[in-house]
């Protein structure tokens, strides 16, 4: 596979010795895959041999995987092997490197090679090596490695566009996205520019009257992010914004924060746990005059967060809490809180819960008069609130056979 330098593991299996594993129950390994990335269909089809099982407390063995972004734009993913029961004490890690180019098949393969090796390892221990046979073969980068001169430096770039368009008889919609960034990313430093347009257009007809509705939104940022040790990093953050809907023609913002994290940042995969301050300066122009009789100002702010995520086997948890105040005045403030669940409870059953809510108290920018119909059915224009809350939750269950390996796809 692309990216990543190991000797690819292949597991052939004789059907004589299959049966014989097939036949002693207590020699199995049990698995229990808890990776969102990987094929199952797929990883059953290529390992018909291994039994996978959907309770993981029945396991022997808890595959469980993450990712994170790197530099170029690709994944780096990690399955941790994680022993369990009769296989207690037993853990071992893998990485992958997928690159941005990388298709799905070419994901999942990489991926297949390592839950082969991972599974060899607890075939060894529990003493059933000798029922699966081995074939070691390089790897398309498994060379000997050269010094590379990269003409780019690491710095990756990214466009992206697309346009939308519905017509009726009685209205027509056109939309256009665009998306341009430019991102360096290194132990030591990460650089990131990032440009963002949009157009919304809407057209109404009734009785001969044209109904519109326009909308713009620019985006502009320029990120320098240090490395300052294994739990501390600094950065400075500055960039433009414009949204007609939000009522800013200009807004100019240049802010510097400081990060730490309770965990190292080279186990980031699994867990981390950071603390964030930020205090910068915002120079706005407005499209009209604010409930403040303000069409320009300059305002400073200052903002705390806490950020938590952990992949476990137990599920997943993935949290934010900010607060952010003006300092011209303390009452404009704002507290929102991001939160992702997914646990699982029993062998059979899951939660998952999404939570976005925030207590809004800083709408500075919101022009002055009353809000027509036409402005609220259309959106036209952000209205007046001290909260916003969004949801989402659910659960899901599963029962049946906890042994059941057999692939059939057809129709």
């Amino acid at each position: 596979m692309k990216g990543i330098f190991f000797l690819v593991i292949s597991m052939l299996v004789s059907s004589q010795l299959y049966s014989q594993v097939e036949g002693s129950q207590q020699k199995q390994v049990r698995f229990f895959l808890d990776c969102d990335d990987c094929d199952f269909t797929f990883v059953r089809q290529e390992l018909p041999f291994v039994s996978f099982v959907r309770d993981p407390k029945l396991a022997q063995v808890h595959i469980l995987s993450s990712f994170s972004r790197t530099g170029s734009g690709g994944r780096r993913y990690v399955l941790n092997f994680i022993g369990m029961n009769e296989m207690e004490g037993n853990h071992f890690e893998y990485t992958y490197f997928a690159e941005q180019s990388d298709s799905e098949d070419d994901i999942r393969r990489g991926l297949l090679q390592l839950l082969k090796a991972g599974i060899v390892q607890y075939y060894s221990v529990a003493g059933i090596l000798s029922s699966v046979e081995l074939e070691l073969s390089p790897g398309e980068n498994s060379l000997v490695a050269t010094e590379l001169k990269d003409r780019w430096n690491l710095w990756i770039f990214n466009l992206e566009g697309g346009t939308r368009f519905e017509k009726e008889a009685n209205q027509n919609e056109f939309s256009l996205n665009t998306e341009f960034e430019v991102e360096k990313v290194t132990e030591a430093w990460k650089t990131r520019f990032e440009v963002e347009y949009s157009i919304d257009s809407e057209n109404y007809f009734n009785d001969g009257e044209k109904i519109s509705n326009n909308q713009q939104n620019t985006e502009v940022g320029v990120d320098y992010i240090k490395s300052l040790s294994q739990r501390w990093s600094a950065g400075a953050f500055s960039g433009y914004n414009s949204q007609t809907y939000l009522n800013i023609r200009n807004m100019v913002y240049a802010d510097a924060g400081i990060e730490y994290n309770i965990f190292p940042w080279d186990i980031s995969n699994r867990k981390v746990f950071t603390f964030r301050y930020t205090a910068g300066v915002n120079l706005y122009d407005y499209n009209e005059i604010t409930i403040y009789g303000k069409l320009h100002e300059t305002l400073y702010h200052e903002s705390l967060s806490l950020n938590l995520r952990m992949v476990q086997p137990w599920g997943n948890i993935e949290t934010s809490l900010e607060g952010r105040h003006y300092f011209h005045d303390f009452t404009k403030n704002r507290l929102t809180l991001d939160s992702n669940f997914s646990v699982r409870l029993s062998k059979a059953l899951s939660v998952y819960w999404e939570l976005q809510a925030e207590m809004v108290h800083d709408q500075l920018y919101l022009p002055q008069g009353d809000t027509s119909l036409e402005d609220l059915l259309l959106r036209r224009r952000k209205l007046a609130t001290d909260y916003e809350f969004r949801g989402e939750m659910g659960i899901r269950f599963t029962f049946g056979s906890i042994y059941s390996n057999v692939v059939n796809e057809r129709f």
